[in-house]
């Protein structure tokens, strides 16, 4: 590299390096001069008034009671008309065509079935059983929304006075006789 060059690089070096200072000295005393001009003070409190807030709260419950049922048990006999029916026709129609010879062993079987038939229907009807029934106790739930409302603290309204002015505000913490207050003082121009 030509010392030219090494002397280009280095000035353009030296002219960017300066810039960049005196931006940043710049910066740097206004935000200096707006923190001298910001301090810390108290201020005596006026009043205090605490500030609720209503809410509704919701809270499930579990509700159980026991209930009596009644169960019953079919034991014996048949409600069933249709299949004693059925059967009764199927071994009258047998019986029917044992009997019957020829041209009159059709009208035997035909007959036979009728008549099975009637008699299985009337058994079903006369052998009804007997129903056994005991009571059962079973426990039932539900859940049932029970809804109350609540009034819960969310802060205080504060007023203070400092120098003389009444202020208000609003904080999360009860204050004591007195508030810190930040004061920054700005030219009014």
């Amino acid at each position: 590299m030509s010392m030219n060059k090494i002397i280009i690089v280095s000035l353009a070096g030296s002219v960017f390096i300066s810039t960049a200072v005196f931006a940043g000295h710049h910066d740097r005393n206004d935000y200096r001069s707006k923190k001298v001009n910001r301090y810390q003070d108290y201020a005596k409190v006026v009043s205090v008034e605490p500030v609720y807030k209503t809410v509704r709260i919701d809270r499930p419950e579990r509700e159980c009671w026991d209930e009596e049922r009644t169960v019953e048990h079919q034991h014996g006999g048949s409600n069933n008309k249709t299949a004693g029916g059925i059967v009764g026709g199927i071994l009258g129609g047998v019986a029917g065509h044992q009997m019957g010879k020829g041209r009159g062993r059709t009208a035997a079987t035909i007959v036979g079935t009728l008549l099975g038939n009637k008699i299985g229907r009337d058994m079903s009807d006369n052998n009804p059983g007997y129903t056994e029934s005991h009571a059962n106790n079973q426990t039932r739930c539900r859940t049932v929304n029970n809804f109350r409302e609540e009034e819960r603290l969310t802060g205080y309204r504060v007023s203070y006075r400092y120098q003389g002015r009444e202020y208000d505000t609003f904080m999360s913490r009860r204050p004591g006789k007195r508030v810190r207050v930040r004061v920054n003082v700005v030219v009014d121009e």
